[in-house]
C-alpha cells in the first residue's frame, strides 16, 4: 500500500508553521480509481480524482496523536452506509486541501438491506507523520488501541528482541550441555536445557526422546516464532537431513536451521553445536570466567598499534653479535658491562698500559752530560733524584794570586 503527504499539503503544513496556526483536518474522501496500482507510490503532485470516482466524502470520526510527530484521523463507517467500493483513500483539511493520499487494495462497503444483504461495519485509520505534528494540528487526545496496528507494532517488538539476543549471543549458543543429542542406552534423546538461535530463546524443560529414521545422519534443530492464539512462541523441532538452510514458510514465518549432530554409526554421536558452559546468569558467567582469551585486544595488538613497529624481535644472549634487527638480553648486557668494569680496574691498578702512558712502561734513564753528568731511571711510579758530578774544568789544583778564567770556568 502506497501513501504519503501530497506536495499541496507539505506547502500547507509549512504555511502554518510560519503562521502559527492550527492544521485542521476535516474530511475523508473515498474513490474508485481504474487501474490504480495499490503497491505504486503516490503521485504527490496530482488532486483529488475527477467527481465521477469519488464514492463518498465523510467527515473525521476520530482523532488523536501516537507521539509528537505522528497524529492518526479516523473513519468509522457504519452498516447504514453503502453500496460502494474504493481504491482511494484522501485526507482533506478545512480549506479544501488535498493533505494525504494512500492507495489500497479495492475495498467493499455494503449497507445492511434485512433480508437481501448483510451489511459491514469499517473502520479506516490514517496516520499522518511530520515533525510537531501533534501540536500543529492541536491535538491532545491519546490514539486509542484500535487506532494502532498493534500487529506490526508487536511484532517489530519481537524484531528488536531478536536482534538484541543476537548482539549478545551471535547465531547460536547452547548453554552447557542444553538440548545436546544423547546416545543412553539403545535410545537417542535431547537433554533439557536452555539455547539461543538467531536471537530466540530455547528451553527445553524434559528430555525429549529422538528417533533417527537411519544411520548415517545429521540431525538439525529447526527454530521459528510462531503465533499462537494472541501470543507468539518459540517452536522448535527436531529435523533429519543431509544439510539445512535458512527458510521462511507458507505462513510467512521465518525458520533458522541449526547443525545439531551428526549420527556417523550406532555408537557414537558428533557433537555440532557451538557451546558455551554457561550454568548460571550471563553476568555471572562473566565475572569468574578465566583463561587465555585468544580473541581479546591484548593479544592481537601489533606493535605497530603502540608505535613499536622499529623494535626488532629476535633476541641474543652474545655480546659480539652487531645487528639492527637483534636485540641484546640482559646476560648479554651483564658480560659487556663485567669487562668494562675488568678492564678500567686494570687500568687504574696500572696492570694495563693505556694512552700516552704507554711510553713509560719501560723505564728511561734520565742523563747529564757537558759541564756536569748524572742519571737515573724513571717508569713513572716515583720521583728520582739524579746526583750529579761536575767536570774538571782544566786548572790545576792550587793557590792563584790574581786569576785570570776564560768564560768557561
Amino acid at each position: 500500500m502506497g501513501a504519503s503527504i501530497t506536495l499541496a499539503g507539505e506547502s500547507l503544513i509549512a504555511q502554518k508553521l510560519g503562521a502559527q496556526q492550527p492544521l485542521i483536518v476535516s474530511r475523508f474522501v473515498l474513490a474508485n480509481v481504474p487501474s490504480l496500482d495499490p503497491n505504486a507510490p503516490v503521485d504527490r503532485t496530482a488532486g483529488k480524482p475527477v467527481a465521477g470516482q469519488i464514492v463518498g466524502t465523510f467527515d473525521v470520526t476520530q482523532k488523536g496523536y501516537v507521539n509528537p510527530n505522528q497524529v492518526v484521523y479516523s473513519l468509522m463507517m457504519g452498516s447504514d452506509v453503502g453500496d460502494f467500493d474504493w481504491n482511494w483513500i484522501g485526507l482533506e483539511t478545512a480549506e479544501n486541501v488535498l493533505l494525504a493520499v494512500a492507495y489500497v487494495p479495492v475495498q467493499q462497503k455494503r449497507r445492511n438491506i434485512p433480508p437481501l444483504q448483510l451489511g459491514n461495519n469499517v473502520t479506516r485509520n490514517f496516520l499522518v507523520v511530520f515533525d510537531g505534528a501533534q501540536e500543529l494540528t492541536g491535538i491532545t487526545i491519546d490514539a486509542s488501541t484500535w487506532q494502532h496496528d498493534f500487529t506490526v507494532r508487536l511484532k517489530g517488538i519481537d524484531e528488536r528482541e531478536c536482534l538484541s539476543n543476537r548482539d549478545v549471543y551471535g547465531r547460536a549458543c547452547f548453554f552447557g550441555s542444553s538440548l545436546q543429542l544423547v546416545k543412553v542406552g539403545t535410545e537417542y534423546q535431547l537433554n533439557t536445557g536452555t539455547a539461543y538461535v538467531e536471537g530466540i530463546r530455547l528451553e527445553c524443560t524434559e528430555v525429549v526422546t529422538v528417533t533417527p529414521p537411519k544411520v548415517p545422519i545429521s540431525v538439525w534443530l529447526d527454530v521459528s516464532l510462531q503465533r499462537q492464539m494472541n501470543d507468539v512462541q518459540a517452536i522448535w523441532t527436531v529435523v533429519f537431513s543431509s544439510g539445512m538452510s535458512d527458510y521462511t514458510d507458507s505462513a510467512g514465518e521465518r525458520h533458522y536451521c541449526i547443525h545439531l549432530a551428526d549420527l556417523f554409526d550406532s555408537s557414537s554421536v558428533h557433537d555440532r553445536r557451538p557451546v558455551e558452559p554457561i550454568d548460571g546468569p550471563l553476568v555471572t558467567w562473566f565475572a569468574a570466567r578465566t583463561g587465555d582469551y585468544q580473541g581479546l585486544r591484548a593479544r592481537s595488538t601489533k606493535k605497530e598499534d603502540v608505535g613499536l613497529g622499529n623494535v626488532p624481535n629476535a633476541l641474543s644472549d652474545d655480546q659480539e653479535t652487531n645487528s639492527s634487527f637483534i636485540l641484546a638480553t640482559t646476560k648479554a648486557i651483564k658480560t659487556a658491562t663485567t669487562l668494562l668494569w675488568t678492564a678500567l680496574a686494570n687500568i687504574v691498578s696500572g696492570a694495563t698500559v693505556v694512552g700516552q702512558a704507554e711510553k713509560l712502561a719501560v723505564a728511561r734513564r734520565l742523563s747529564l752530560s757537558g759541564a756536569a753528568s748524572g742519571q737515573a731511571s724513571f717508569d713513572g711510579s716515583a720521583d728520582v733524584n739524579i746526583s750529579m758530578t761536575l767536570a774538571n774544568s782544566g786548572i790545576a789544583p792550587g793557590t792563584y794570586t790574581k786569576p785570570t778564567f776564560n768564560a768557561k770556568g
